[in-house]
């Protein structure tokens, strides 16, 4: 994991100030050179802002009253100062937006591309059990929320830098005048504190809000045939209203509390502004301090207003930098797939059709399995149909066969090697998944079969054709080269279905694994791709319920609950009731 997401970057429990505090030098650390680079701009900026309350008190006392009491002035020279010490402030000013900007868009990449790695090594129960919307709010909104406070905090480092010289400035000026400054500095630290604990905990429910809009938006977005067909508009256009509307005043509230507290930081400097300004003048008048004496000590106190409103928006950016990034552990926190641990002695499964074993596998709780002593005997080369009611299993038994899923007991083996002895890199590509939900990328139909593998174009072509779209080169409008568009929006569910068939087929895979892959296509096309799967040096395993393709199985496993009931061809089965009673459903499912 990068540097950004470490250990000591990551907010633990305690105070909001404290837990924020450790995300911010967690994220200097990760990116020290150029928040190093911001910081000394800001701490420039912040010797040039003093500087320049100085140099105004030198201008009056050296340039401007000398000139009206027509003595001899040195305004150039007060000029060239002034304009010299503007130069050191924009440097500096620039130096740090930059530097903090650039900061803050590393570390927030670095989570999204942590967050990512996170999504694809998670396991496929633990990637089910999280609504796709909340983690596409975790990726965007979280990831920027997470990194907000990185943007004051070079300028908070300036800023208390800048206290330091103005307090410093006032003291060699007037000790009365910089009792009366320093004296507002508790009020501002116990405000402090408790902005931040004000703000914890609506940052967070706001940002669990802003998660519920984003779910909800990619709800309606997929359900949206669902909706119409159900004339459902209206009450589904209701129900996010209210999600949206439980987003807005959400926000509201933190918004408000943000004013107030900026209000009150930006208020006190004023307040103690009029002490100064009454203490200053009083002194002057009784001869104990010159004019430029008290223009300075005024420009002075003006400079300690500015940081006074920075650390404050430093300290209300804290709670949402913390919260974000929490939300963000939620996900980065989940454990790697057990699946994926490389074995010790890892071995390569060998060339051409796999055969496998499930010997006694279950999957589930020993009370309520998915799957219980399931073992099936699947030969190299053979094409097995898997058919039983609904629930049975049969889908499991496809995921494990496929390394998708762990097994709470039993032994799958391929080609009598130990499931759990081959390599990751060796299996994938050996064995390839197509299913009935066909999941297809932006981008073109070859760029979909293909999928980063380098094949060429013959191969991408010849799978294609044994997955029946080769007629796709004449009926899509540029051939294999069209762009199918984001999920496959541009082609219909029957295309989509044989294009994901296609890439599983694709670089001479050892035992493929269908599910329903072909419910979408009609049953002429169907009996085309089951002679072209038959023709294939391949193991196929299919999941169906079309008695076409259980027909021309080499074998047939009626799988009930979660164990195979009976295994044999379609012929020999067709004297089990239960198969049989499936067989007649199906077919009147086809009439129909």
């Amino acid at each position: 994991m990068s540097e950004a997401t470490s250990v000591d970057a990551r907010p633990s429990g305690g105070s909001p100030i404290g837990a924020g505090l450790r995300l911010v030098s967690g994220y200097a650390r990760a990116q020290w050179r150029t928040f190093a680079i911001a910081s000394i701009g800001s701490v420039v900026y912040a010797a040039g802002t003093v500087g320049s309350a100085f140099g105004l008190g030198w201008a009056v006392d050296e340039a401007l009253v000398p000139h009206f009491d027509g003595a001899d002035s040195r305004h150039w020279a007060a000029v060239a100062l002034l304009i010299g010490i503007m130069i050191v402030r924009t440097v500096g000013v620039v130096a740090r937006r930059y530097y903090a900007g650039m900061t803050a868009s590393r570390i927030r990449t670095e989570h999204q591309r942590d967050m990512s790695e996170r999504i694809v090594q998670m396991s496929l129960a633990r990637l089910r059990s999280r609504a796709p919307g909340t983690m596409l709010a975790g990726i965007d909104a979280d990831t920027e929320a997470a990194v907000d406070v990185m943007h004051p905090a070079p300028f908070t480092i300036g800023v208390l830098s800048m206290l330091v010289f103005a307090v410093a400035g006032l003291a060699a000026i007037d000790l009365p005048l910089m009792f009366a400054t320093v004296g507002v500095l508790p009020l501002v630290l116990f405000a402090s504190w408790a902005s931040t604990i004000l703000l914890e905990r609506p940052t967070a429910a706001e940002r669990q809000a802003n998660a519920d809009v984003t779910a909800a938006t990619t709800e309606m977005i997929a359900g949206t045939q669902v909706i119409k067909t159900l004339g459902r508009e209206d009450a589904e256009l209701e129900r996010f209203g209210g999600i949206v509307e439980q987003h807005r005043s959400a926000r509201v509230h933190v918004s408000v509390l943000k004013m107030c507290i900026d209000t009150f930081f930006a208020a006190i400097p004023q307040l103690a502004m009029i002490l100064i300004v009454v203490v200053g003048a009083n002194r002057v008048a009784n001869g104990i301090l010159e004019p430029g004496d008290l223009v300075q000590a005024v420009a002075l106190f003006s400079v300690l207003a500015f940081p006074i409103q920075v650390i404050g928006f430093f300290l209300t950016d804290l709670p949402v930098s913390v919260v974000g990034r929490r939300r963000i552990d939620e996900i980065l926190n989940e454990p790697d797939d057990p699946l994926r641990s490389p074995p010790v002695n890892p071995r390569r499964l060998p060339d051409g059709p796999i055969a496998a074993q499930l010997s006694d596998v279950r999957v589930g709780d020993i009370e309520r399995p998915r799957i219980a002593a399931l073992s099936l005997p699947i030969m190299p080369g053979e094409t097995l149909a898997l058919v039983g009611p609904t629930g049975g299993g049969k889908s499991t038994a496809l995921e494990v066969l496929a390394r998708l899923r762990p097994i709470d007991d039993g032994d799958v083996t391929y080609d009598d090697i130990p499931a759990a002895e081959v390599a990751e890199a060796g299996l994938r590509g050996r064995i390839t998944v197509a299913s009935q939900n066909a999941v297809l990328f932006t981008g073109t139909v070859r760029s979909n079969v293909d999928y980063g593998r380098e094949l060429s174009d013959t191969e991408i072509e010849a799978a294609l054709a044994a997955a029946g779209g080769a007629d796709l080169v004449d009926i899509l409008p540029d051939g294999f080269d069209t762009v199918v568009g984001e999920r496959g929006v541009a082609v219909s569910g029957g295309q989509r279905q044989r294009i994901a068939l296609a890439r599983a087929l694709a670089g001479s895979p050892g035992l493929v694994l269908l599910d329903d892959a072909t419910s979408a296509v009609d049953p002429v096309r169907e009996e085309e791709i089951l002679a072209n799967l038959a023709e294939l040096s391949t193991t196929v395993v299919m999941v169906t319920h079309r008695v076409a393709a259980m027909a021309r199985a080499d074998r047939v496993a009626l799988v009930i609950d979660g164990r195979v009931a009976e295994l044999g061809d379609h012929e020999s089965l067709l004297g089990n009731p239960v198969y049989r009673d499936l067989v007649a459903a199906y077919e009147r499912e086809a009439a129909l």
